[in-house]
């Protein structure tokens, strides 16, 4: 039996990207024993991955110790290959037949799929959960979906973000919902607002502000129930973010927010996907004198409510 290790990112949105890495290896080797190391939150939902035998959760810690304690884990064992996707040194003080390395290149373009793509000569790898949907236990939440489903469109709202930079506005997505709500296209719309507890603060706020037809599940459930959700759903609005990752991988329509990221390499990957960008690029928006990511509101004010709509209604037509 091959023994495979993979060290994926810290971020879901990454690991979701990358996810079609684990089936190639899979498909190249059926009985070999895949091992995954990724951060905490990935972690909650790549443990119902049938790609996957054993995950390693690696949590940052100061002075990066964190990759002390993965080599101490991963050292003693000798791997047919070890596949990195962060591109890190580890890799190299690790006993292996074979070594694929992702390394970023500020100078490509190409979307990030296509570039992980390559290291294994392939032109898409496309990202791919093998879900098991009989490990999920935890599915009160998604029973309730199906029941309004009957009588509504479900729609999914992920009004967060990793960074306020790449946050709109909460009052915008408020109105956003509401100009939805009273087009005849979704009349029979009902939303779900998704994030993590992290996000309950920010996001609580919508709920104060609008009178639609909301069901709140932020900080209520988790990544494995939220997916099965998206499932179930005709359309999802976020901000690039890894729950927008998460809702293209389910397959449901995906619009994705973006202001300060390169959508050229960081879009929902799919056919049913649409990126709307801000007026100024990401250079422009963070490429001034003097700006510092840890002290920054929205980069996101540029981006219209009425546009945002004309662009969403655009892409159903379609």
């Amino acid at each position: 039996m091959k023994k495979i290790l993979i060290i994926s990112s810290n971020r879901l949105g990454d690991c979701l990207l990358t996810s079609g890495v684990c089936k190639y290896i899979r498909d190249l080797s059926p009985k070999s024993h895949i091992t995954f190391v990724c951060g905490p939150m990935p972690s909650k939902l790549f443990e119902f991955c049938k790609n996957i035998d054993e995950i390693i959760v690696l949590k940052k810690r100061k002075k990066s110790i964190h990759w002390i304690y993965l080599w101490f884990l991963t050292f003693f064992k000798k791997w047919d290959y070890v596949v990195d996707l962060r591109g890190s040194a580890i890799s190299y003080f690790l006993i292996s037949n074979r070594r694929f390395i992702f390394r970023q290149k500020k100078t490509s373009d190409d979307h990030i799929v296509q570039r992980v793509s390559k290291i294994f000569n392939k032109k898409k790898l496309e990202p791919f959960i093998n879900f098991n949907e009989n490990l999920v236990l935890k599915k009160y939440h998604l029973n309730n979906i199906k029941k309004l489903k009957a009588r509504h469109e479900i729609i999914v709202i992920a009004p967060s973000a990793n960074w306020v930079g790449k946050i709109w506005p909460i009052e915008r997505f408020s109105e956003l919902i509401d100009k939805i709500q009273k087009s005849k296209k979704f009349k029979k719309s009902y939303f779900v607002i998704v994030g993590s507890q992290e996000e309950k603060a920010h996001i609580s706020k919508l709920f104060r502000i609008n009178n639609s037809l909301l069901y709140n599940l932020v900080g209520k459930t988790n990544l494995a129930e939220i997916f099965l959700i998206m499932k179930e759903s005709k359309l999802f609005i976020g901000n690039d973010s890894g729950l927008m990752h998460l809702a293209a991988l389910a397959k449901v329509p995906t619009v994705g927010l973006f202001g300060p990221s390169d959508s050229k390499k960081y879009h929902p990957w799919g056919e049913k996907t649409l990126a709307i960008k801000s007026p100024k690029t990401y250079q422009q928006l963070m490429g001034f004198k003097g700006f510092d990511p840890k002290n920054i509101g929205s980069l996101m004010l540029d981006i219209d409510v009425n546009y945002v709509l004309k662009k969403i209604m655009n892409f159903i037509k379609k």
